[in-house]
This record gives C-alpha cells, structure tokens and sequence, in this order.
C-alpha cells in the first residue's frame, strides 16, 4: 500500500518483546508496532504481588549494574529516581552445607579460607593457574571440575547452576549459560589470578566496585514492565494469541500474522519473542529443522514460594543476601533470598520476608505438591536456620510451569543455526530467553539486537508496504 507506514507485529508481551517494541518506537517513530501477549498480563516472568506490606518478585528479583542495557532502558523510560541497589547488608552469600549456613566462596582469598572445602580441595584449588585452557564445550561441571578439581566442583557447581537457571550442573553448559566465565578463561587463562587482580584493582582504586543488584522502589521488578506497558499504550494487545504465521502472498516480503480475536493481520517485519515452545508452534510450517531444535529446548519448572514472619518470632534475624543449598542436604529447596535484607522496603518495618525457590531440572516433582504442603516445606526449612516461629503471618505461592530455559551442550550452535535459518526468511526476527541468556539483563540485550535488525532493514527498504487495520491490521 503505496504511502502507508512500516508495520511491524511482535509476538510475546515479555520484557523482551515489549522491549523490542520500545527500542522501535524510539528508533524509528513513524512506524506502526503491534505487540500481542496471549495471556492476561504482560512482562511473562517479571510479575509482582503485593499484599500486607509485603513486596514479592514472582521471577527475577533484579539484574546487575555492571551492564547498560537495563539501566539505559530505565533512564529512557524516566525510571532513573526509582533505581535502587540492594542493601550494603546483603553482600554476602552462603551455602547450605551440614544444616549451618556458611559464606560461599566468591574470591580467590576465600577459597582458601573457606571451611567449604578440605585441605586437599584447597591445594587443588592452587594449582588452578597451572590448568591450561579448554578447547572443547565443557557443562558447568566438568569446567570447575577440570579447573578446580572435583571436590570443588561436587560443592560449588549445583549453587553456581541452581542461582541462575535452576538446571543440572552436569548438563548445563558453561560456554552458554556462563559465556564470561569462559571468555575469563580465554583472556586470562587462571581465574584464580585474574581474581586477585581484579581484588588488587579494586583495593588500589583502579576498578569500582563488584557488580551490585538492582531494582526499582515501590514495586520491584514490575515497575519496568508497567513503565513500559504506559509507553506502548493500546500498541499492546493483551489475552490476544497469536495462532500462526505465514507469508502473505498478495504482496512482496510481507507477512500473515493469525490471530484468533482479529483475524490476519498484515505486517513488513514479524518479532517473534515467546518461549521456544511457542516459537516452535509458530515457525513449524515455515523452519521446520529450526521449529524442531526450538521444540526441543527443556524447560525447568520452578516452583516460588514466599513467607513473611514478624522479627520478633524469629529466634535469629536473617542477614546476607541469602543461601543455595549443596545437593547433599536434606531439603528440597534450591535456596532462598533474603528479600527484607536485600530490599528493606519489601516487607514491613517489623518484618522478615524470604523467598525460596524449589523444582528445577532436578526436582520437577516439587512444583507438583499442593500449595500447603510447599509452603509447609519451605517453613520447616527456614525455622530449622533461624528460629521457631509458629508460622508464616504471609505467604505467597507460584509455580512457573514453563520456567527457566536450560542451556544444554551445543546450545550455541543450535542458537546460530535458528537464526540463520530465520535470517533467510526477510522481516522474521528471533529473540528472547532461549538464545542468549536468560537474565534480564540477556533479555533486553536481546532485544535490542532484534530491535536493531528491523530497523536496519527498514532504513534499506525503498518505502513502506503495509499499513495496520482490520484486515490489513489489527
């Protein structure tokens, strides 16, 4: 349609796709964007509940400073006030190990102090600089294994994995799921020293201080979804499912986008940003060797569960950040978040939120149990670290079904094979949690990559060729 603007649909109301959807309105504010989220509420894992002073994250609780992607997404949004790091007081870390919670090893010094590991572990540990670097994909474990030694990696692998992708260490791989560590490994070779260089750098002043969690006050982690849901205005389409998509035949490179409320809706580029499963769905008809790979990305379910307790039920206020829990307990929790420590404005003055989360690639049979019994669960656990209280005066619990992405080995072939494939098909677009990384601070990178590849291709296109409507749009 000769004049009429660029349109372009994404598909997935995540912080992803609403991202994507952001970076295009910015970047080129004549175009038309449609987002459509099938479920009720956009963000997908960046939800909230509040209730009784209580503050929750139903999904990531934040992301690190040390990247600009999320940071100079809150700034564009006018969100830069509402930034707030996490407390001084939750620095450090600790394992569940023997039933006492112990600091987990971060540096190179604490290694060897730490009463985690054994004499022989920590000379092992010493000998890390002389460990030359790899030359083949290795999981998670079998890279602390080689570099550390296998007492190390039997503790520290599971805490390390469970953290961020709740999967197996034994099959996560490290190139995917942790690419600095590797690209670490890459340009210094020993870990261990680049630690004690990193340490030097900073104790001299010549390098800031340690990355630093972050998240928005008055709302946690949905404030940036609301600020940008306030952005895209009615350009968002919620409880609007995306049934298929096709190539339009009536015109040149455009796209068919089904709908089940709004029939065909017509468009210059397609962002499909949903879960891999839903992708799958979607390009099957189109990419049926990258459908089938995305199909076949594992999903770890994990189970959320927060308690509020008043301080003085307690016998021992929390402190730190929180704890992961070593394989070897008896416990079925992965670890838990000290919120109130983390974000003191997350529960109220005189209480004491912790937020445990259970399931993963291991125990998807957790997320499985009724919710009294969860939550029971998760009160027997955190009475036995810090005291007796009769019960939780707050609860909350979720369960993500379709939770975490799992990065197993030759991911990241798999991911450029995807993309390659979709690259061959003009105006479709890939991106989200299940190529990347699975951090927020993956998610927005991501999009802005998606983002930037629409706009590239509409600043080379000769002129616009499809205009939004009923029938032509939405």
């Amino acid at each position: 349609m000769s004049g009429a603007r660029e349109h372009v649909v994404v598909i997935g109301g995540g912080v992803t796709g609403l991202t994507v959807a952001f970076e295009l309105l910015t970047g080129r504010p004549g175009t038309d964007v449609t987002v459509f989220e099938a479920e009720s509420a956009a963000g997908g894992k960046i939800a909230g509940h509040r209730a009784d002073g209580y503050t929750i994250d139903l999904g990531p609780n934040g992301f690190l400073d040390n990247g600009t992607d999320t940071r100079t997404l809150a700034d564009a949004l006018g969100l830069g006030p509402r930034l707030r790091p996490a407390a001084d007081a939750a620095r450090e870390r600790y394992v569940l190990r023997g039933g006492r919670l112990l600091p987990l090893p971060l540096g190179a010094g604490a290694f060897v102090r730490s009463p985690l590991l054994s004499p022989a572990a920590k000379a092992r540990v010493l000998i890390e600089p002389l460990i030359g670097r790899a030359t083949d994909e290795e999981s998670a474990y079998g890279f602390l294994a080689r570099r550390f030694g296998h007492r190390t990696a039997e503790l520290l692998a599971a805490p390390l994995v469970h953290g961020v992708t709740a999967g197996d260490p034994r099959v996560t791989s490290l190139d995917a799921a942790f690419p600095r560590i590797r690209e670490l490994e890459r340009a210094r070779r020993s870990l261990l020293l680049a630690a004690l260089r990193t340490r030097l750098r900073r104790a001299t002043g010549r390098l800031g201080p340690p990355p630093r969690l972050t998240s928005f006050a008055d709302g946690g982690m949905r404030v940036l979804v609301d600020g940008l849901e306030r952005r895209l205005g009615d350009r968002l389409r919620i409880g609007r499912r995306v049934t298929g998509l096709q190539r339009d035949p009536g015109r040149d490179g455009g796209w068919l986008v089904g709908t089940a409320a709004d029939g065909p809706v017509r468009a210059d580029h397609v962002v499909v940003a949903v879960p891999a499963p839903a992708a799958a769905r979607l390009l099957a008809p189109l990419l049926p060797r990258a459908a089938e790979t995305l199909a076949a990305v594992r999903y770890a379910p994990v189970r959320v569960v927060s308690v509020g307790y008043r301080r003085r039920d307690l016998a021992t206020v929390p402190r730190g950040f929180g704890h992961l829990t070593l394989s070897t307990e008896p416990t079925r929790i992965l670890g838990a978040v000290y919120g109130s420590v983390v974000f003191p404005d997350s529960a109220p003055p005189d209480g004491v939120l912790l937020r445990a989360f259970a399931g993963g690639a291991e125990d998807p049979e957790f997320t499985a149990l009724g919710g009294d019994e969860a939550v029971a669960a998760v009160h027997r656990d955190v009475t036995a670290l810090f005291g007796p209280a009769a019960g939780p005066v707050f609860r909350h619990d979720h369960v993500w079904h379709e939770g975490i992405p799992q990065y197993a080995p030759g991911h990241g072939d798999r991911v450029h094979m995807v993309l390659a494939e979709a690259a061959g098909l003009p105006g479709l677009h890939l991106c989200g949690s299940a190529y990347h990384g699975v951090a927020v601070n993956d998610c927005v990178r991501d999009a802005r990559r998606a983002a930037g590849e629409v706009l590239a291709a509409l600043r080379a296109a000769p002129g616009p060729s499809v205009s939004a409507g009923q029938g032509d749009a939405p």
